[in-house]
């Protein structure tokens, strides 16, 4: 399983796993099976409209059932992904999505390059082309995600409430680090993940990320000069954060 290091607005190198090839043909084929649920239902609406199906209508009919049909098929992935956040129906319901090499959310100049280039790598050559540049790539990429510079990235399982960033505190408990206040949500999501990512790396190397990871956060806060470990530290802020923030009334 390849996989794609990240590399957060913290400075914090997170990997991910990309998203395979066989991920990718079935989100295809969900997609696929959408537009062509589209398709019949919009004959069988054209139908009871004229009595006669879309293949007797008239020339202007028939124009504007082209637009109609054929618009929507064609830019359903470019629009999905730009509304959606990367997903589209298909990459949605397998769990994968796509995203920029360094995990921001591609901007719509990104998402056109993608989508232009497969016109050729998929539309026109039955994915042919794709299939083997996704093979032979080792970030997962085809020539639409290399030209992008953008990647599909497994999303994993969905949110529970104990994942989140909020966790049950005590109402008589009272904060070690008020100045957790300075914090944003996102980065105590990412104090999460790198405290969580232990069994992902060898301890050496986790230990420098939790090290690195201590020093942003006390930089962001203030100094502070306390006896805690790094581990125990990031433990203390996210507990310290979830109690000032339930408070908040």
């Amino acid at each position: 399983m390849s996989q794609i290091g990240i590399e957060t607005a913290q400075h914090v190198k997170i990997n991910y796993n990309t998203a395979g090839i066989f991920e990718r043909i079935l989100a295809y084929f969900v997609d696929f099976i959408v537009l062509g649920i589209y398709w019949v239902v919009l004959g069988m609406i054209s139908t009871l409209a004229d009595g006669s199906g879309p293949s007797q209508s008239s020339g202007d009919s028939m124009w504007v059932m082209y637009v109609i049909v054929l618009l929507p098929v064609m830019l359903y992935h470019l629009t999905m992904e730009i509304l959606w956040n990367g997903y589209t129906v298909g990459k949605w319901l397998i769990g994968i999505r796509v995203v920029k090499l360094d995990g921001t959310r591609p901007s719509v100049s990104n998402y056109l390059i993608r989508w232009l280039i497969r016109l050729f790598e998929i539309t026109l050559t039955s994915g042919v082309v794709a299939f083997f540049t996704l093979l032979l790539n080792t970030k997962g990429q085809r020539l639409g995600d290399i030209a992008a510079k953008t990647c599909v990235i497994k999303v994993g399982k969905r949110t529970r409430i104990d994942d989140t960033v909020f966790e049950d505190i005590d109402d008589s408990y009272d904060a070690v680090f008020p100045q957790v206040v300075e914090l944003k949500d996102e980065q105590i999501s990412v104090i999460n993940e790198v405290l969580k990512s232990k069994s992902e790396y060898d301890r050496s190397a986790w230990l420098t990320m939790v090290a690195r990871t201590r020093v942003l956060i006390q930089k962001k806060m203030g100094t502070l000069n306390t006896g805690l470990g790094d581990i125990e530290f990031l433990q203390q802020v996210v507990k310290d954060y979830n109690a000032l923030h339930g408070k908040v009334e």
